[in-house]
């Protein structure tokens, strides 16, 4: 999916971005002639549209196993089995893959580069299970949005941060690419 922030000096009436063929044609239009950003320089003041990637990169079929993924709703907890590589090679299988997302998207023109989440279980646990109060042993169990038991963390004490949690993927990520990045922490929800 690409997402495009429009910078706050461009302004178009709300009747012609509430109507989609509008907005694609409007989009359109700008995107011609927009150049990527090049090192050095500031995306955001050079065209009217400021491009990156909302969400999720698609992680590759090799890294995780998509049968395990399909009929569950994202974890909440950890989920190592959805993982095809051994634990050992894992972190370097995930590098791999983060390198081919921030590669994609430059080829792509995007001014903004993301890691992709692509080391990430779902959106939620990565940050969840990385806090100090969260039980990493075991779980409790709620309902979830269809009705059925979900596991959850388990809250076993004060919530704290111990760590900086996204920390490596910012340096992983500034490292491998001179274009603006970004990165995404989840809030409470």
């Amino acid at each position: 999916m690409l997402f495009i922030w429009i910078r706050q000096s461009f302004i178009a009436p709300y009747s012609v971005l509430s109507r989609p063929k509008a907005r694609l044609s409007l989009a359109r239009n700008s995107l011609r002639g927009h150049a990527p950003a090049t090192k050095g320089t500031d995306p955001m003041s050079e065209g009217v549209l400021t491009t990156a990637v909302v969400g999720s990169y698609p992680q590759p079929d090799w890294l995780v196993d998509r049968d395990n993924l399909v009929n569950r709703l994202p974890p909440r907890v950890r989920a190592h089995e959805m993982w095809r590589i051994p634990p050992e090679h894992l972190e370097e299988a995930q590098e791999a893959a983060t390198l081919a997302a921030i590669r994609d998207q430059e080829r792509a023109g995007l001014d903004v580069i993301s890691d992709g989440e692509i080391r990430r279980e779902s959106y939620s646990n990565r940050l969840a299970t990385a806090l100090g109060g969260i039980d990493k042993e075991r779980t409790g169990t709620h309902m979830d949005r269809t009705g059925n038991p979900a596991s959850v963390p388990l809250v076993s004490g004060p919530i704290r941060r111990e760590r900086p949690v996204e920390v490596e993927d910012v340096k992983f990520l500034r490292a491998n690419t001179d274009r603006t990045i970004k990165i995404t922490v989840p809030g409470p929800f």
